[in-house]
């Protein structure tokens, strides 16, 4: 065995089998020479875990499948991956995206030449109807984020800014502090928590991964998106409200999904259109402490 840290690539998918044997090919693929796959299926009601098996079962790769015989929420699954993980790092892919063929040793150079505990990386966003593929971050974000790096808890805790495909960290920072099972954005809770405990984040900047976009995907239910946005942020409200700008943030992220709620309810233009003046005239009032006329 080479000379090189063993990672592990741990792969949570359900009902992936469109998706998955480009993610397992994009696992299996990686120009680093020292890694695991481990798969966990959350119970696929479709053929995910055996596509999963024939397709890993053609690269001479280290990998481990499981599948769950009930489902779990993302958070739980992740747990489970990490007791069932051997390796001294973990890369963390979900079934419907995929590395680029360098991923883990570009990764893995950046991580031992700087003294981050855990590094995100740019990529790609694919979007599934429509086929197209853009930067995962705009370059105003990705100069922001990279400007912020030194204070990232601070930058990231009023509203997730990172694209986490991807995740790199030690295991055991991981199972140390493993994920919190009552919340659905487990990546930004994570981000949160690591940072606020001290521990570096890092963010190399190169195109590594292609995260998926579906018509399904969680960043398109605003009930859920705002209910896992009040669990994660009660655990800082008392930090968030003693910044005034933070505090700005958080009420126009709250106020963005209670109309954004409203929105998906009705199709009437009509009724659209007197949601979207009252919440123009809400964002206002919080910006500017003023009422205004329309």
């Amino acid at each position: 065995m080479q000379n090189t840290p063993f990672i592990s690539i741990i792969i949570i998918t359900m009902n992936h089998e469109k998706f998955i044997a480009q993610a397992c090919e994009s696992a299996a693929q990686q120009d680093y020479d020292n890694f695991e796959i481990v798969v966990l299926d959350n119970n696929s009601a479709d053929k995910t875990f055996e596509i999963a098996q024939e397709t890993l079962s053609k690269f001479p790769v280290r990998h481990k499948l499981i599948k769950n015989t009930e489902r779990f929420g993302v958070a739980k699954n992740l747990n489970i991956l990490l007791s069932q993980a051997s390796g001294e790092y973990i890369s963390i892919l979900s079934g419907d995206d995929w590395y680029t063929k360098d991923h883990l040793r570009k990764k893995m150079d950046f991580f031992k030449n700087n003294s981050y505990d855990f590094i995100l990386t740019d990529g790609f966003k694919y979007y599934q109807e429509t086929g197209e593929t853009t930067d995962a971050y705009s370059e105003k974000d990705r100069k922001s984020l990279l400007s912020n790096i030194g204070n990232f808890f601070h930058y990231n805790v009023s509203g997730n800014k990172t694209v986490n495909v991807g995740t790199f960290v030690s295991k055991k920072i991981l199972t140390d502090h493993p994920f919190d099972e009552d919340i659905q954005t487990e990546d930004w809770d994570m981000n949160l928590r690591l940072s606020s405990l001290g521990f570096r984040f890092g963010f190399l900047d190169k195109k590594l991964f292609y995260y998926r976009i579906l018509p399904t995907s969680l960043s398109r239910n605003w009930v859920v998106m705002k209910n896992s946005y009040e669990k994660v942020t009660a655990k800082y409200l008392d930090y968030i409200k003693k910044d005034k700008a933070l505090y700005q943030k958080y009420l126009l992220n709250m106020l963005h999904f209670k109309y954004e709620i409203k929105l998906s309810e009705t199709k009437d233009s009509t009724e659209r259109k007197n949601i979207k003046k009252a919440w123009k005239a809400e964002k206002y009032r919080i910006k500017y402490k003023n009422p205004v006329l329309f």
